[in-house]
């Protein structure tokens, strides 16, 4: 089954495929800023700048078999829900685009990014006490190679988002680690003096692209584990 991820309002967060919506607090639309690398962002993008239509093709590639979930780690989505979706740059004045779809399991998300005015895309996803007592997340993805960073938010740090680089080699299914420990606060793309990312008190993850250069971008996976 084929499904498009939803592109986030100020004040919903839209299912994709009408699933139910969820409402977005006032501190979920400030921590949407970027890296220190491009200008941060305000407010998220409204629904009427959504992105071309035209979803991300499916993987023809022959892959492997996903790998099983080992004893120290818990399963955080392999996909089977549709309660991601999409924050790009676009109220503040950016016109990065992008598109994701939910295929066999599988998290497609890809776009452009433009830097002038803006400069970053994000998928994201809400988490409700399954990274307790985790220390890292696994995730089993496929990059184009470019600097991704995983990006987190908790109860614990008001309008703080935490990020992580995700050290990925690019061009094939890989598994990557990252860490939930030493992560960089920032708000509105700027660096601040926070408490440390609280994995107990998580209300969601995300991977986010700004590494200050234009063009197309491809991102997938598979599926994310938290580990302790």
């Amino acid at each position: 089954m084929r499904l498009r991820l939803a592109i986030a309002s100020i004040a919903v967060i839209a299912a994709a495929c009408g699933g139910s919506t969820v409402t977005t607090s006032h501190r979920d639309v400030e921590s949407a800023g970027t890296p220190s690398t491009t200008t941060p962002a305000s407010t998220l993008q409204p629904t009427t700048a959504a992105p071309a239509t035209t979803a991300l093709p499916s993987s023809t590639t022959s892959e492997s078999p996903t790998t099983m979930v080992s004893k120290r780690c818990v399963r955080v989505t392999d996909f089977d829900e549709p309660n991601w979706f999409i924050v790009n740059d676009g109220v503040m004045g950016g016109r990065s685009d992008a598109i994701g779809v939910i295929d066999s399991s599988r998290l497609e998300w890809s776009g452009t990014i433009v830097t002038v005015g803006g400069g970053f895309s994000s998928v994201r996803g809400l988490v409700d006490g399954s990274l307790a007592g985790a220390t890292e997340l696994e995730l089993r993805i496929r990059t184009d190679g470019r600097a991704y960073e995983l990006l987190a938010d908790d109860d614990a740090s008001s309008r703080v988002t935490h990020y992580n680089p995700i050290p990925a080699v690019g061009g094939d299914w890989e598994k990557v680690v990252v860490p939930l420990t030493g992560m960089e606060p920032r708000v509105f793309g700027n660096l601040v003096t926070s408490e440390p990312f609280d994995p107990d008190q998580a209300t969601q993850i995300g991977v986010i692209l700004a590494d200050g250069i234009d063009g197309e971008f491809t991102f997938e996976i598979d599926w994310i584990d938290a580990c302790a």
